[in-house]
């Protein structure tokens, strides 16, 4: 009987001890961008710099935005495509068009560079989106689809972020569950 006491007390005591002498750590930071990670900017609203084509005479805007994510492999086989947002001065709404099209965009390691010759863009916002890789999915039929570098930056802004699960607004990385490939 003494013993049974004696197995029952140890087995109590390195019960406890295991309890409560086993504690779950503070979560560390996040760790980089994977190969395989979408990456979205927030809204930036452009501060644009005016000057003249010393060529022609023309106004030109410019700005310059750090993008660190942009890196040479990105840029030798993923995608950088830019948004603008305009707003309807009477109305208030908004749409969002394909950043080509009211200017000429610059992609370089760690950098977006912005040309326009359409006008001043200030106080309008642009965000970017990177995209590592051609991107494949399956679709809700069972079908698979890959996109390629072209056919993601031909995609208008709401079937590129609904496509790749980018919120409406933040910036981030998304590990994403996509298949991204050369």
């Amino acid at each position: 009987m003494r013993s049974l006491k004696r197995c029952l007390l140890a087995s109590l005591a390195i019960g406890f001890f295991m309890t409560t002498s086993c504690k779950k750590g503070d979560t560390g930071p996040a760790g980089p961008a994977g190969p395989d990670s979408v990456m979205y900017s927030n809204w930036i609203t452009l501060h644009m710099t005016g000057d003249k084509d010393q060529n022609t005479g023309d106004s030109i805007y410019y700005q310059s935005i750090t993008a660190a994510s942009i890196t040479s492999t990105v840029l030798n086989h993923g995608s950088v495509i830019g948004y603008l947002m305009l707003f309807a001065p009477l109305s208030g709404d908004s749409s969002i068009v394909n950043g080509t099209l009211p200017f000429q965009e610059y992609f370089a390691v760690g950098k977006i560079e912005l040309l326009s010759y359409s006008g001043d863009w200030s106080g309008a916002k642009y965000r970017y989106v990177i995209i590592p890789a051609k991107v494949t999915v399956n679709g809700g039929d069972g079908s698979v689809q890959t996109y390629t570098r072209e056919q993601l930056k031909s995609m208008d802004y709401s079937t590129l972020t609904s496509l790749l699960h980018v919120p409406a607004t933040g910036s981030s990385t998304l590990r994403t569950s996509l298949n991204l490939t050369d």
